[in-house]
């Protein structure tokens, strides 16, 4: 998200977003506990948007067959 402020300035997204650039920057502050409306928002300014994805069922298998194959060590 801080390489999205930068693009942009921070000053000007906070102007944008209609937020205070202080604000903003605690936001993207690292260990910062950031909403979701504020990174939907952040995004939103920038055209893009946030989605999930449902992961593929491989990758399910995978993870049972690890705890699988880690349950038989612990043994």
């Amino acid at each position: 998200m801080r390489q999205l402020v930068s693009k942009g300035g921070l000053r000007k997204v906070a102007r944008d977003l209609g937020i205070d650039h202080a604000s903003l920057y605690k936001s993207i502050h690292d260990g910062s506990n950031v909403g979701l409306d504020r990174i939907e928002a952040i995004l939103n300014l920038f055209g893009m948007e946030l989605k999930a994805v449902k992961r593929k069922e491989a990758n399910r298998e995978r993870r049972k067959n690890e705890n699988q194959k880690q349950r038989k060590h612990e043994t």
